[in-house]
């Protein structure tokens, strides 16, 4: 139980860590991600892959 709930934040963490660098990186070109409940659950479940999900939903509804 204790295993699984570290492992749930660490990957809430990673995905909140993966999304301000992000935005860090990309904030002079305006394709900032806003980091919400659902951005961080998106970013949490599929690391990398969620982050590049979002950034192509962000430029098709640009």
């Amino acid at each position: 139980m204790f295993k699984n709930a570290l492992r749930i934040i660490k990957k809430v963490v990673v995905g909140m860590v993966l999304l301000f660098a992000y935005n860090t990186f990309l904030s002079s070109l305006n394709l900032m991600i806003p980091i919400n409940v659902v951005t961080i659950i998106i970013a949490s479940l599929f690391d990398v892959p969620g982050i590049i999900g979002l950034a192509m939903f962000l430029l098709l509804n640009y």
